[in-house]
């Protein structure tokens, strides 16, 4: 796309990146001293695995361990950067790339962007999430390259005064939504993000917008 702005990892998430092989492959070299240390605890000096790691060259074990850290390392930082949400805008439209999928919005499609609590939401002309994703880069920055664009920015969501906190005797949106509802009420309490996240594209594509604050669900009709 030409005159494109690109909107990539943060700082925080470069900084992990970069870390994981570091720290990993580190640790893996430490390792063999860390068993001089176990040997000494009676419980575990009779293992037949500490056994068998003792009758090794340490010098390669250390090497050996710490090459695993690294590769290990190096397989996080991956999905560190596949999950990072990488965004590439021009005057016509955002090419979006999370979670190793590709996403485009055109800029006819949108009504509003706006930041939440470091999330990046984009509206559209109906009134439905576009996007919705968290992301490291400063609201500043993003406001910036977006106007730059000349995208319909807001500083708040134009639709905050529709929410309404979902409880479970809220008939208003029925028996289906309801049991999607609160499968994702769940999945919050659970701390199981992904399935939350996916229920809530759900919810979106049956007609109804939700936002979480702590465990509870506040949400409006689209």
């Amino acid at each position: 796309m030409k005159n494109t702005s690109t909107i990539g990892m943060g700082f925080l998430e470069k900084l992990i990146a970069v870390l994981f092989p570091i720290v990993l492959g580190t640790i893996g070299w430490f390792l063999p001293k860390l068993l001089d240390f176990v040997k000494r605890i009676s419980f575990f000096s009779d293992s037949k695995v500490i056994q068998l790691l003792d009758s090794f060259n340490p010098f390669w074990v250390s090497i050996i361990l710490m090459f695993v850290g690294v590769v290990i390392g190096v397989l996080l930082s991956l999905t560190v950067y596949s999950e990072a949400l990488k965004m590439s805008i021009s005057d016509q439209e955002i090419l979006i790339n999370k979670d190793e999928k590709e996403k485009t919005i055109r800029k006819s499609e949108i009504k509003e962007i706006f930041m939440e609590d470091n999330e990046i939401v984009i509206t559209g002309n109906k009134g439905q999430e576009l996007l919705s994703e968290k992301t490291d880069i400063k609201k500043e920055k993003i406001r910036e390259i977006f106007l730059q664009h000349h995208y319909p920015w807001s500083e708040q969501d134009p639709y905050v005064d529709e929410f309404v906190l979902w409880t479970l005797e809220d008939n208003t949106f029925g028996e289906k939504i309801n049991a999607i509802l609160y499968k994702r009420r769940n999945a919050i309490r659970e701390g199981d993000k992904k399935k939350a996240k996916n229920l809530k594209v759900d919810l979106n594509e049956l007609g109804v917008v939700v936002k979480d604050q702590s465990d509870n669900q506040y949400v409006r009709k689209i």
